[in-house]
């Protein structure tokens, strides 16, 4: 079965999204890991990032052909939503797929409206939507990767739900360290909240924390990535974290050829790999692997 992990951050503008995206990327290029990427934020940012613009939206076309439908299915009792039709094989995609072993389950805008509809069932198991459509599929990967909107609300709910891990990207400075905290309560307190309905695995919780954005300018991040280790270990003694959990490295340096690589709809990997951050992220999907084997 797949080993679920949802990348999640209060904040905007941490590396959330490039860590889901080139992780996933390297893991399926470079350590013949079969991936499945799912975007679950209305601002498509995964989605984009694997498709080509025209291509995406013929794909979703008013949502059908993504994890919008799926949320809508459960909500109004239907089953318009196809896996098989919804996932996009091998992304990204030119005439050939470019990375074989990685697919996409892509977003649409239409997610905007699905956090008001699910609220409108709030006593309903609304949790459980994402896990209950994508348990069948599971045994098909060795990953999957959720990328979550930037909040705590219904539709991170699920994601969390169906994860066994989550992974927490981070800049390192002080608005980072506060929200940290904050962010390890919240999902400590849910996890405890829906451990009853979980079975056969244990209920979610942080197990890595990823740096983006580094600059050894200075000691100002060196001593900000300080502090975020005193205060997981801290989180560890008192078990709001994974005994396990720790800041994996190496820390992705900032890297212009990251930003570029959007543009061209491309993980950093194929835009330019021999960038420092294409290989930052070679030799952290390294050690992304080897630490959640050897958690699993």
């Amino acid at each position: 079965m797949a080993v679920c992990i949802s990348f999640i951050n209060f904040k905007g503008g941490v590396g959330k999204t490039a860590s889901t995206v080139n992780i996933a990327a390297c893991l399926a290029a470079y350590e013949h890991k079969r991936v499945l990427v799912v975007d679950l934020d209305p601002q498509c940012n995964s989605s984009l990032w694997l498709m080509q613009p025209q291509a995406w939206r013929e794909h979703v076309g008013k949502g059908r052909r993504s994890v919008y439908q799926l949320f809508r299915d459960h909500i109004n009792g239907t089953h318009v939503f196809d896996f098989d039709e919804a996932v996009v094989r091998g992304v990204p995609r030119r005439e050939f797929p470019l990375i074989a072993s990685l697919d996409l389950l892509p977003a649409s805008v239409e997610l905007l409206k699905i956090e008001d509809q699910i609220y409108q069932n709030k006593y309903g198991q609304f949790f459980s939507y994402l896990y209950k459509s994508l348990k069948p599929h599971l045994s098909e990967y060795d990953y999957v990767f959720f990328d979550c909107p930037p909040n705590l609300y219904a539709v991170t709910k699920n994601a969390l739900f169906a994860s066994e891990y989550c992974v927490v990207p981070y800049v390192p400075d002080f608005l980072s360290l506060s929200g940290f905290q904050v962010l390890a309560e919240q999902v400590d307190a849910f996890a405890k909240r829906i451990s009853g309905y979980v079975t056969g695995r244990k209920p979610v919780s942080i197990g890595a924390l990823l740096v983006s954005h580094y600059r050894a300018v200075g000691n100002v991040f060196a001593q900000a990535i300080n502090e975020m280790e005193m205060q997981l270990n801290k989180f560890k003694a008192g078990e709001l974290v994974a005994a396990e959990a720790e800041i994996l490295q190496p820390y992705i340096r900032y890297c212009v050829a990251v930003a570029e690589s959007t543009d061209e709809h491309l993980p950093v990997v194929l835009h330019k790999v021999n960038s420092i951050g294409a290989q930052d992220y070679f030799q952290l999907a390294k050690a992304f692997d080897k630490h959640f084997q050897s958690l699993t």
